[in-house]
């Protein structure tokens, strides 16, 4: 499990009595029941010498890949890996591993961007169909954020600049596509259209605001 990034709690004039967290060191009230930051989660945590990311438990970093201690590559056994894949776990020596990227990636999932533990998952030009799969996604309890570079003076496609992208945390991908693929018409094109009248809907929307139709 990836830690969040570190919450500023209240200042001890601020509370109660303060206590000292055992597992993540915070200072948190008293009257807590646990540690607020880490959940009073006894598994020991790790710093990643990779990527500098802390993590609790699993056997490599979630979000670079870089196991903790050597193991038999899964395409080449007699060879030592240091790495998996982020995406799929494949355990990789350094040739499966390829070009020394910042994130392990086998030769499958090579071409998945990944950024400091997130996946691009899906580009669009559209600001309202990246909305509407970020929400879906997280319906379905996929973290997903919008990640865009359109500069809105501009009133036409400007090639990368105009490109939305979706991320989700890279150990996601797998499932976020196969929720994407399930919004997929027959050729290949994200639809959240009303079949009867084709105008937009709300992820969970069960009738048609513009029609009444009903939303399957």
């Amino acid at each position: 499990m990836r830690l969040r990034s570190r919450v500023n709690w209240p200042s001890p004039s601020d509370s109660g009595p303060m206590q000292r967290c055992p597992t993540c060191d915070t200072e948190f009230d008293e009257s807590l029941p646990a540690c607020p930051e880490c959940g009073g989660n006894d598994e020991e945590v790790f710093h990643c010498p990779r990527c500098a990311e802390d993590y609790r438990g699993g056997r490599a970093c979630p979000a670079c890949g870089a196991l903790r201690e050597p193991a038999p590559c899964a395409l080449h056994p007699e060879r030592t890996a240091t790495g998996r894949c982020v995406v799929c776990g494949t355990v990789l020596c350094d040739d499966c591993a390829g070009d020394g990227a910042r994130a392990f990636l086998c030769s499958e999932h090579r071409r998945v961007r990944v950024t400091e533990g997130w996946a691009e998952v899906y580009t669009t030009t559209s600001e309202f169909e990246a909305q509407l799969l970020r929400d879906n996604l997280r319906a379905e309890g996929i973290d997903a954020q919008i990640f865009s570079q359109r500069d809105s003076i501009f009133s036409v496609d400007l090639g990368e600049l105009s490109i939305v992208r979706l991320l989700v945390p890279v150990w996601t991908y797998l499932d976020a596509r196969e929720v994407i693929r399930e919004h997929m018409d027959t050729g290949g094109e994200v639809a959240f259209a009303c079949p009867a009248c084709g105008e937009a809907f709300e992820p969970g929307a069960a009738e048609c605001q513009a029609c009444g139709g009903v939303l399957t």
